[in-house]
């Protein structure tokens, strides 16, 4: 007995996916209300239309659950470590540090619109470079519309390795390829839409003519910073966002050396670049330098230390694997249709050595080190726990629910039945536009994460389908749920809320769609060309 795919199965398929985008696009709900709707749905399609049982159903949540944990783990985690740093006035001093090295416009765009947003991408995620960036800018003079375009551009391309590759692991286990297979792929996307993002970003500032000003500096920081995201993806993924931002601070800076750069000419130049663009004004951030940069930087020296040393001292790692260790084994089950789950195990959560309990180390160990300089208070514990559940719990119920959703789409048919249909019409086209799926899937429900949870089976299903190269299209998938958002909706109020835009929200996706969407689309042809042509014996 098979599945039968037709219209109908077609349609009941989509059906959970159709239910969060109308519940997000059309009613505004956020994703943490719109994704447990999702779920309930999804539930009651497996049930009624594809013959799931209980036993499925239990076994798929399970193993969906175990997986939830896998990506909370750290995403929890970095919120912890970034709160840590932000309580004691860290992060306002390590942006003041660079604001202070230029008058030039487009160094100042690049440092801080670029690579200063791409480094708190790197450690935090969830807004936070849209909101801590977009303030920065307009206070060192930007337009506001100009400034939150430009963060939302300058993060969006690494934030599939960014907060400590959350949106990577999310994609890994979804769809079951190695990531020491998967990240190569995935690092190369990336790094070609660091380049673009790069040259975006100043052309969103003035136009051909801030490109033909800057391009030298932003091909210079955007080439370092995804050459190094490339190399360290390969080697630790949960690092390459945040090291690949330390790079193009340092980079940016010595740049800022130069003194072909800091001529009043050069500095009149960038300045007057995009001058009547839009209104400037409102709610710009005046920082001020709280501690030196070594210190303010302690905890995420702390993080790195860390890493290295577990990543090095032999036989650490695998002891601290040993110590506690969350897994579920389960056995073979199927549908009522002969839809077979294979016998396995879950995702294994070292509880010690997973990239979240590293976070934690870090951020104790950064508790220490303020607390030894005097900037650590008494009731600053509190205060950043109440921060890390406020901003980690919406993001937690979302990505739960579409974690287990897509478990129940995946282990009921649901999710092959989508793929047959989608090749089936496309067929060889298709890898042009599976980019944009990950744009979609980012812009509905505001994460890179949730998008690769909800469409990264899908994509790699339709790769089995077509005869293509799984890796490459599940890498096609991320990249695009990384660019896609700058589009996200709830990123977009972040920033225009954060410097006085609130109800303008429509003319800073306007700024950023065409962006979006020409290097999702140059991502399809480049996809395409490296599945049918360059690497067609790749799975």
């Amino acid at each position: 007995m098979s599945i039968p795919i037709n219209f109908w199965t077609w349609i009941c398929a989509l059906l959970p996916i159709l239910v969060i985008l109308v519940l997000m696009i059309g009613f505004k709900w956020s994703a943490s209300k719109a994704g447990p709707i999702g779920w309930a749905v999804a539930l009651i399609i497996a049930i009624a239309v594809f013959r799931a049982d209980f036993n499925l159903l239990a076994n798929s949540n399970a193993r969906g659950m175990v997986m939830a944990f896998y990506v909370l783990y750290i995403i929890w985690g970095a919120l912890l470590l970034y709160h840590v740093v932000n309580e004691v006035g860290g992060i306002e001093s390590i942006g003041a540090t660079f604001i202070d090295m230029t008058r030039n416009k487009i160094l100042q765009l690049l440092m801080i619109g670029f690579a200063f947003v791409t480094f708190l991408q790197g450690v935090a995620g969830f807004g936070v470079p849209v909101a801590v960036g977009a303030p920065l800018l307009v206070g060192l003079g930007f337009p506001l519309v100009t400034a939150v375009a430009v963060a939302l551009i300058g993060h969006a391309w690494a934030v599939t390795f960014g907060d400590m590759a959350a949106s990577f692991a999310a994609l890994q286990r979804v769809t079951g390829l190695p990531a020491a297979e998967l990240a190569p792929w995935c690092a190369f996307f990336i790094a070609l839409a660091g380049i673009f993002c790069a040259i975006f970003a100043l052309h969103c500032y003035g136009g051909m003519k801030a490109v033909k000003h800057g391009w030298v500096p932003a091909v210079v920081v955007g080439g370092a910073m995804s050459i190094s995201l490339y190399f360290i993806a390969q080697w630790h993924p949960s690092l390459a966002t945040f090291l690949a931002g330390i790079v193009g601070m340092v980079v940016t800076a010595l740049l800022c050396r130069v003194g072909a750069f800091n001529t009043e000419q050069a500095i009149a130049d960038a300045d007057a670049i995009a001058h009547g663009a839009d209104d400037v004004g409102g709610k710009g951030t005046t920082v001020t330098k709280k501690m030196g940069f070594n210190l303010a930087f302690a905890a995420y020296y702390a993080l790195i230390a860390v890493v290295m040393i577990v990543s090095f001292v032999p036989g650490l790692e695998d002891a601290l694997k040993e110590i506690l260790v969350l897994k579920l084994d389960f056995n073979e089950y199927a549908t009522g249709y002969g839809w077979v789950t294979a016998a396995g195990s879950s995702s294994a959560v070292g509880i010690f050595s997973h990239t979240g309990a590293l976070l934690v180390y870090a951020a104790v160990i950064g508790m220490i080190i303020y607390a030894v300089t005097g900037h650590w208070k008494q009731d600053s514990f509190p205060k950043v726990m109440k921060r890390v559940a406020k901003n980690g719990l919406g993001s937690s119920i979302a990505t739960t629910s579409m974690v287990l959703m897509a478990f129940i789409m995946v282990e009921s048919g649901m999710t092959y039945t989508l793929a047959k249909g989608v090749a089936t019409v496309l067929g060889v086209v298709y890898p042009v536009f599976a980019p944009l799926v990950g744009v979609l899937g980012a812009f509905m429900t505001g994460s890179n994460t949730n998008s690769n949870v909800m469409f990264g089976a899908l994509q790699t299903q339709i790769a089995q389908i077509l005869g293509v190269s799984s890796l490459i299209m599940a890498a096609a998938q991320t990249a695009g749920g990384s660019i896609g958002s700058m589009l996200a909706p709830a990123k977009v109020i972040v920033g225009t809320s954060t410097v006085g835009l609130t109800g303008r929200e429509g003319e800073v996706i306007g700024k950023t769609l065409k962006y979006c969407v020409l290097l999702a689309l140059l991502l399809g042809i480049i996809a395409w060309i490296m599945v049918y042509v360059l690497f067609r014996t790749v799975q």
